[in-house]
């Protein structure tokens, strides 16, 4: 149906027709607001050029009482591709990410563990771990512990952040640990990672606690780039970082250059109150994000791109304007691509530009009115308890779950991009997290590998480092797995120790002894 009667049927589900509308917003906002909803609406909607403004759509929402997300997925604006393209966008600093799941009553796929007579092998396809079950709705995975964990995506450009992080990995920080910091014992302080903030921006680094109130941020790499921070003032622990999502890249990765990581005289935090206006928030996100408005502009170039929409596109000029502004752009398609510049979350960016979200409708649209997929009725178990009976007697699922205590939902949209796959699936990921002598550094803690199970063949990368050579999953002839970096010689599949690890190097006959399953193309690991 078209659009205009798409939204004469939803009205129509509440008793309202657009007249009474119009009439409603004029009561709340007055006809000379940007908020009014005028009598013309329909033909206005009959351009597909044309769609209400942010406004008008918060006017909606709150007459009706349906979510501001679902009114704007009316439109044609999804808001969780704030978070994918985040994920998805370069960084030359690191970023926090927005993690928000705007749509909670979007279906998510769900496994039940299977039937195994067996303890769980050390490494093994996660198709024998997990077999489809009934797919539940978004709202279901956020209870208990919101807002625990932050996630940050690493610049390439952060020194401190490697070795111990690849550039572009995305991380999970634990911010109940922000506080927790041992300063008398510097062993643990120094062996960990934290998500820090300071005057510029964030840093993921070890640091060395020298006082009361002071760090020492020190890069393993480089060890002349240091710089000390005073808490409160200067700089502010944000968690401990206990998982990273690393992409194993198939070409050696630009390590930052040797130089200072800043002047040795540190600056102040800034006060939060800089996100009050619009303008505030976008100039500091901006350079806490190190772009230029050149530089911003060529990144909503990338951003329209991905979504094949010249409208998403933002020239130097007009950036530049925004931040002198008081009130928001006019068209949506630009209020999203500067949440994904600036890594900004979109009801932050409402806030600072006066709209009252928290007097946003509350009650979500049935799946049918806002275009979102329809579960069928008799799609998986259906009968309570039916999963239950049918979970594997090793408690893999569970115990999953359980230990990492989060599922970051917001990833799962941008799974091809971060994998570097056509089409992401659950038969290319493989557990590894009973591995207990890992061939290689970036193994270490790995829970999970994504796979490129259509790349066998074996790629010369010869004179690279060891822990930037690409890693191959071979099958032996037992039914056992085994990762590592691999070189093909004469016929043999030849697997090297690891330099300071416990396991020796291996050599298989290829195709007898042992086959190539595939490239490793990413690694989530945990370091807690």
């Amino acid at each position: 149906m078209d659009r205009a009667e798409h939204v004469r049927r939803i009205l129509a589900t509440t008793g309202l027709t657009l007249y009474r509308v119009s009439e409603r917003s004029a009561q709340l906002f007055g006809r000379c607001s940007g908020f009014y909803l005028p009598h013309n609406l329909y033909s206005e909607l009959a351009d597909p050029s044309l769609s209400p403004s942010i406004q008008q759509t918060f006017a909606l929402s709150r007459i009706t009482n349906y979510r501001l997300s679902d009114w704007l997925a009316v439109f044609g604006f999804d808001l969780d591709l704030i978070p994918q393209l985040q994920l998805l966008a370069p960084r030359k600093r690191t970023v926090l990410l927005d993690s928000s799941v705007y749509d909670t009553q979007a279906w998510i796929p769900w496994f039940r563990g299977r039937r195994r007579n067996e303890p769980v092998p050390p490494i093994a396809p996660l198709t024998e771990l997990l077999a489809p079950a009934r797919p539940r709705r978004a709202g279901a995975f956020h209870r208990g512990r919101q807002g625990t964990f932050l996630y940050g995506k690493v610049g390439v450009s952060d020194l401190f952040a490697f070795p111990h992080l690849a550039p572009e990995s995305i991380v999970r920080a634990d911010s109940e640990y922000a506080t927790e910091l041992a300063f008398g014992d510097k062993t643990n302080s120094e062996a960990s990672l934290y998500l820090i903030e300071h005057d510029t921006g964030w840093t993921c680094s070890q640091l060395v606690p020298l006082g009361k109130d002071r760090i020492l941020l020190t890069s393993a790499q480089h060890p002349c780039a240091q710089r000390e921070l005073k808490l409160g003032s200067e700089a502010r622990i944000l968690g401990l970082i206990d998982a990273e999502l690393r992409p194993v890249r198939s070409r050696p990765y630009a390590w930052p250059p040797l130089l200072p990581a800043r002047s040795a005289t540190a600056s102040r935090l800034r006060s939060p109150d800089w996100r009050a206006t619009l303008k505030g928030l976008l100039r500091h996100s901006r350079l806490r994000a190190g772009l230029s408005y050149r530089e911003a502009s060529a990144l909503s170039r990338w951003i329209a791109g991905r979504l094949s929409d010249d409208r998403y596109f933002a020239a130097a000029s007009t950036l530049a304007d925004y931040e002198t502004l008081s009130e928001p752009p006019r068209h949506v398609q630009k209020l999203m691509t500067l949440c994904v510049l600036y890594s900004i979350e979109f009801l932050q960016l409402l806030l600072s530009c006066g709209l009252p979200v928290d007097q946003a409708g509350k009650e979500p649209m049935a799946d049918e009115l806002v275009g979102r997929p329809v579960l069928p009725a008799g799609d998986g178990p259906r009968v309570r308890g039916e999963e239950e009976k049918n979970d594997d007697q090793t408690g893999f699922l569970d115990s999953l779950v359980t230990q990492w205590k989060e599922i970051p939902l917001f990833v799962r949209n941008s799974l091809c991009g971060l994998t570097d796959l056509k089409q992401f699936a659950l038969s290319d990921v493989f557990w590894t997290g009973g591995a207990q002598a890992p061939r290689h550094p970036s193994l270490t803690g790995a829970q999970f590998l994504i796979v490129n199970r259509r790349i066998k063949k074996i790629a010369e990368f010869r004179g690279l480092p060891f822990c930037e050579q690409p890693l191959y999953l071979l099958l032996k002839r037992d039914g056992s797995y085994l990762c590592g970096p691999c070189t093909l010689e004469d016929g043999h599949l030849i697997v090297p120790a690891y330099p300071g690890g416990q396991g020796e190097g291996q050599q298989f006959r290829s195709g007898l002894d042992a086959e190539v399953i595939g490239r490793v193309t990413t690694i989530l690991r945990r370091f807690r």
